[in-house]
Parts: C-alpha cells; structure tokens; sequence
C-alpha cells in the first residue's frame, strides 16, 4: 500500500519511513504542502499523513484541496503531543483521524482502520451497480453493455470493475498493477496496456459512447464519463446508481 507522507520534521520523518516501511508500506516523502496536495491530487495513493507542517501551510488547506479534487484518499493527521483541542481541530479541518502523539503500533492500527473503512465505502451496497450505459453485476461478475454481455477474462473484468469504480481519478500504471495483478512476476506496463485497450474496445470507453479512457503520459490511466452539451462535450463524474 502506497502512503504520501508531509513531515517538515526531518527526525520524524525518517521514524514514520522506518515504521511503515517495516510494516510493508510503500512511502513517499513530502516537505512542501503544495507538492504533497498535487501529487495525493494526481498520483495513486491508498492513504494520506500529515506530520509536521511546513511555516504558512494548514491543515484545513490541504484537506480542502483535497476535497475540492473529489480525492478519496483517507487523511491521518498526526501531532507531536498534541492536546485534545488540537485533536478537535485536526478533525473539524477535514482530517479523517488524527492522533495525538506517533507511537508506531497505534500508528500502523490507524492507518489499517482508514483503508479497511475505505474499502467498505467503495464496495457496493447491492449486486448490480450501473455506470452509464455498463451494468456490473457483481455475483456473477459478469459487466452488461447496453443489456448484453461482454465476454471477459478474469483479470479484464476485475481491471474494468476498478477503473469504472474509480472514475475521475488518475491511476497510475504500477498503482493499477499491484491492485489487478498483485505481485505476478509475468505482469507487466505492457500487460495493462493490452488490457486496457481491450477493455476501451469492449466496454466503448470512448468519446462516441460517452466515455473517455485516456493514457496520460509517463503516469498511467484515467477514465472519465462525458456528457453532451450544446453539441460538444464535457467531462463530469458518473451517475452511480443501484439496479432494482
């Protein structure tokens, strides 16, 4: 799992590497606020830490710029002998935890809450969930296109499942691999590439059917619903809805 890390306090910063990289995390260090909102915005990470903030940076800004992107990454916010109006603060700026001190059990327990509530938040509640004009029907994980099936590998419907339920976010190709494949040594940017296309083929991910799955230069993927306006087009976020 991927964590982007804000710590301004070099000592801390190299004790939460140490942490979470022992406990398998894959981290990436920020210094600058502006940096850190941008690449959580743009690159593929499961959960977001915010240590000790740069001078002239808030936690109430970040967290804004976060929600103003529609990012769903979780935020732990984590003081340095914080009290408990610090704690209130952190929450009531859009922190989605916070602690008051870092010790590393508690730390790790934390962020393991935040994904495990995120995975729930993003399953959905029914068994066919609707993306436009694609039904996916998740006891049989099968995926309709205008009522008819589409023939789909395993790895294929699992790779369509993730894009459609992560729509407006840009994912990177080693983001999507670890997520689809998992540490398959044969995968490769070649094998979701391949994937991809034969997704963007089957499913009519593109402009003439309303959706747009674009590659985007030396990152990875992004898919995105369109929408007809005054005879052009414009990018919007998908209607979810559940099948009676």
């Amino acid at each position: 799992m991927r964590v982007a890390v804000l710590e301004n306090d070099t000592r801390a910063a190299q004790v939460l590497e140490a942490w979470l990289q022992a406990a398998g995390f894959q981290i990436k260090l920020f210094t600058s606020g502006p940096t850190f909102s941008h690449e959580v915005n743009r690159a593929s990470f499961d959960v977001a830490l915010l240590g000790t903030l740069p001078a002239g940076t808030r936690c109430a800004e970040i967290c804004e710029t976060l929600r103003a992107k529609m990012s769903g990454v979780p935020l732990l916010r984590v003081l340095q002998k914080g009290s408990e109006q610090d704690i209130v603060a952190a929450l009531k700026a859009g922190a989605d935890d916070c602690m008051a001190v870092a010790r590393e059990a508690e730390l790790l327990a934390r962020l393991e809450a935040l994904l495990r509530r995120t995975r729930h938040a993003a399953k959905p509640a029914g068994e066919l969930l609707e993306f436009g004009n694609l039904q996916v029907d998740f006891r049989n994980r099968l995926i309709l296109r205008d009522g008819t099936r589409m023939m789909l590998t395993p790895k294929t419907y699992n790779l369509a499942v993730f894009l459609l339920s992560n729509s407006g976010q840009l994912l990177s190709r080693s983001y999507l691999l670890e997520q689809i494949w998992g540490h398959e040594k044969n995968a490769t940017t070649r094998t979701l590439d391949t994937h991809v296309s034969r997704l963007r083929t089957l499913l009519g991910l593109t402009p003439e059917f309303g959706w747009q799955l674009q590659s985007v230069y030396q990152h990875g993927y992004r898919l995105d619903r369109l929408e007809t306006v005054q005879g052009g087009v414009r990018t919007s976020q998908p209607a979810l809805s559940m099948a009676a």
